[in-house]
């Protein structure tokens, strides 16, 4: 394995070298010449920092065991991952189950990466493992070193030396947003800022002729898929710089290049988001939300210059505090004490080959401090990664070169400086925190003070800055152990222990009435959250739950039930589960066929139970008890109630049917969401316990019948008189623009093939040229 070179050298006397392009340095984009890269050494430099990444990636686990799995990792794509990979483990792909409710609708959401096939291996993985945690370790590991190879790869094709390379690509996956937001809870956004960074470098070495078409569409195809749509928005700015360097070049023929392996790439969105844009018009996330800003996780320019200061905790406004409890702005200990040092000249020389770079900085820097939601994209914060991938590549290429020693003191007054203010910029935002800011500062003092006499002694840098880059993250997972501006949701993760603590208690379908968060607040987290699992935790304990996690909130279900994105419910639920539903004279808690319902509050367990659990203490107006329902007390906050009868149609979802329809048979497809009634009688209505998601389509006896939501959501059907012999209802699923995606993705794959192929028609073409030209100047020299 390679050793990466030396940073920041005294440069060695030059040997005498073939002329390059006019202008010297670099080749343009546009012509054959680049970096000569050496792939054996570089795979080599690339495998070693993949392994100093995976093992730094479980630092943080020293301190917070559940650092992966925290906030909406734990509470959605954990869960939603283990259900998908048991899915196809029985042989299923579902881009919808129904019996997860609200957050079943895997293609609506998107980000939950149904159509990629890493995706789908890492769900399989979730599911076969038995223990979140553990599945949660090794994905966000894995996809922290896919970062940092990455972060290598387009480093090294902008010329940068093996080793400057090295160091920006370890230090870029502990930056504080990459590690504390996206690695530890939005590992969607992770995956496609990951795979972003490989489409950079492969699209920009084919736009040189110099890579297979294959691959920067095979890394564009995986950005697409993942289906988080920054991921997206990454690979368009990355395209647009990439074309504006190729325009700088004049190179036409590079720049169709890069257009058709984006073109392709880009073929399959439709089949990954129109789902989202189609069914907006029963969910909350309306794609016409305009520009606004309320200031939500939108960090100010001077947080930004902050990026090398471990302790900076701005303020800016969060879910649940007025300040980030962790350093979101950081991105190295070593960026700005070495900006003095560096020489910029390099950057600037032959800028043309380099303007994509400065152009995905601007734009993203314009971004993250912009409004705090531009159509479907909010939170600025989000976007901070990558401009510090843009600063990674130009502090990379500024590292490859010799420094500056010249007028030496000055410069290491100007890191004091550099130091100094951020320290006290540090402590200023939280002085609370003093001694925490006092030993930050004082470490990367004294690491950049060891970078100084290095750097004047003119000895390499390379193993001190990563190992800086060591030491802070320790110390930041010391400081720093958890993001407690987003929710810990105290998950159980051993899915065994899971399925044990619920089997038999909670059966068929499940509604958990109350808060768990204002309950946690109350009783404490760890005794709520293990009797009521937040979001959609329950879906691994095998529980069939109506309260599930989901990003896009089926908006008459979630009013109805007064329900949060996050399942938790009001108390004022169960009274009305009693009552004839407002468009029906059926009991909601019918309707929705529940067979268990789960109060967890104490007052409502005092209420219910007779006696009481508190003698002492006042009851308010007692709750009724619901006929045929038996109650179990689980403990003193969560009681159980159980139907005591089971419900007509045990293989189906049918909860109502008017006297005209009388109902033969009701059967749920193998799959779980198809659906077939058997019916006969004059027909009428009849309900389905399934949310009426766009995609629905259903059919009598072959023939297209509509559907209709009720108040609640769930599906309605009515039903033209049977035959004679009886009528077939048959109900199924296919995405809202699954047919419009799939003609796309069908005419991308047609196009990658004639990319392809007219690839492999050039390269035969530039080879054969220059070996008859080869051939003639033999034989002239022969003769």
């Amino acid at each position: 394995m390679s050793v990466p070179p030396p940073v920041l050298r005294p440069p060695a006397p030059r040997r005498p070298t073939v002329a390059g392009p006019p202008g010297g340095g670099v080749p343009g984009v546009g012509t054959r010449g680049g970096p000569r890269l050496r792939p054996r050494t570089d795979f080599g430099t690339a495998a070693l920092v993949a392994a100093i990444v995976a093992v730094l990636a479980q630092m943080p686990l020293l301190t917070n065991r559940s650092f992966y799995l925290w906030d909406d990792s734990a509470a959605e794509f954990l869960p939603v991952w283990h259900r998908i990979g048991a899915n196809l483990l029985a042989g299923h792909w579902n881009p919808l189950v129904p019996d997860m409710w609200n957050g079943g609708n895997f293609a609506a959401e998107a980000l939950f990466g149904i159509w990629n096939p890493v995706v789908l291996l890492d769900a399989v993985f979730t599911a076969g493992s038995g223990n979140l945690l553990l599945a949660a370790i090794v994905i966000k590991t894995q996809f922290l070193v896919l970062l940092a190879v990455g972060v290598y790869a387009v480093c090294r094709e902008y010329r940068a030396n093996r080793a400057a390379a090295a160091v920006v690509a370890i230090a870029l996956p502990f930056s504080g947003f990459t590690l504390y937001f996206d690695a530890a809870s939005w590992i969607a956004g992770l995956m496609g800022f990951a795979w972003t960074t490989h489409f950079w470098w492969s699209a920009r070495r084919h736009l040189r002729g110099r890579l297979n078409p294959v691959v920067p569409i095979g890394f564009g195809l995986m950005i697409v898929t993942t289906g988080n749509p920054y991921g997206l928005l990454g690979m368009v700015v990355v395209a647009a710089a990439l074309g504006a360097e190729a325009v700088l070049a004049r190179d036409r023929r590079g720049l169709l290049r890069l257009g058709s392996v984006t073109a392709v790439a880009a073929s399959v969105c439709a089949l990954v988001f129109l789902p989202l844009v189609l069914s907006a018009s029963v969910t909350t996330r309306s794609p016409g939300s305009g520009i606004k800003n309320t200031g939500f996780l939108v960090p100010g320019v001077g947080d930004l210059l902050n990026l090398s200061a471990p302790a900076y905790l701005p303020h800016a406004v969060s879910w649940h505090l007025s300040f980030w409890t962790v350093p979101a702005t950081y991105l190295a200990w070593f960026v700005a004490p070495l900006v003095p040092w560096l020489d910029w000249r390099r950057l600037v020389h032959d800028s043309r080959a380099r303007i994509g770079v400065a152009l995905v900085v601007i734009v993203y820097t314009a971004a993250t401090v912009g409004p705090s939601q531009i159509w479907l994209f909010r939170w600025p914060l989000r976007l901070i990664e990558y401009v510090y991938l843009g600063l990674s590549i130009a502090i990379a290429v500024a590292l490859s070169a010799a420094p500056r020693l010249d007028q030496a003191r000055r410069r290491a007054a100007a890191t004091g400086v550099i130091i100094a203010v951020g320290g006290y910029l540090s402590w200023s935002a939280q002085p609370a925190r003093a001694l925490t800011v006092v030993a930050a500062t004082a470490l990367v003092g004294v690491l950049s003070w060891v970078m100084v006499r290095r750097l004047r002694a003119g000895q390499p840098l390379s193993g001190l800055l990563i190992m800086g880059t060591v030491l802070v993250l320790g110390f930041q997972a010391l400081a720093f152990p958890a993001n407690r501006n987003v929710t810990d949701w105290h998950p159980q993760h051993n899915v065994t222990s899971m399925r044990e603590h619920f089997d038999g208690v909670y059966q068929g379908n499940t509604l958990m009435i109350g808060d768990p968060m204002s309950e946690a607040q109350r009783l404490g987290q760890r005794p709520v959250w293990h009797s009521l699992p937040g979001g959609s935790l329950l879906q691994v304990a095998g529980v069939v739950s109506l309260n599930n996690y989901t990003g896009i909130s089926y908006r008459t279900y979630m009013r109805h039930l007064c329900m949060s994105y996050y399942g938790g419910t009001c108390q004022g639920l169960y009274s009305r589960l009693w009552r004839p539903d407002s468009d029906s004279s059926t009991q909601l808690a019918d309707l929705l066929r529940l067979r268990t319902v789960v109060l967890q509050s104490t007052q409502h367990v005092q209420d219910l139970l007779d006696p009481p659990l508190l003698p002492d203490q006042p009851r308010a107006a007692p709750l009724a008890l619901p006929a045929g329902w038996t109650t179990r007390l689980v403990d003193d906050h969560t009681l159980v109630l159980s139907r005591e009868q089971p419900l007509p149609w045990p293989d189906g979802r049918v909860s109502y049917s008017a006297p005209g329809v009388r109902v033969k048979a009701d059967q749920v497809g193998a799959d779980g969401v198809g659906e077939t009634v058997r019916y006969t009688g004059e027909g009428g209505e009849l309900r389905i316990a399934a949310l009426l998601w766009p995609g629905w389509r259903a059919t009598v006896d072959g023939r297209p019948v509509a559907l209709q939501g009720t108040d609640v959501g769930i599906i309605k059907v009515l039903l033209p008189p049977a035959k004679a012999g009886g009528s077939v209802l048959r109900l199924d699923f296919r995405p809202p623009g699954y047919r419009v995606g799939e003609g796309l993705a069908l005419l991308g794959f047609l196009g990658a093939l004639v990319t392809v192929l007219l690839w492999y028609r050039s390269q035969r073409s530039s080879l054969t040229v220059p070996a008859a030209g080869t051939s003639g100047r033999r034989s002239s020299t022969g003769s």
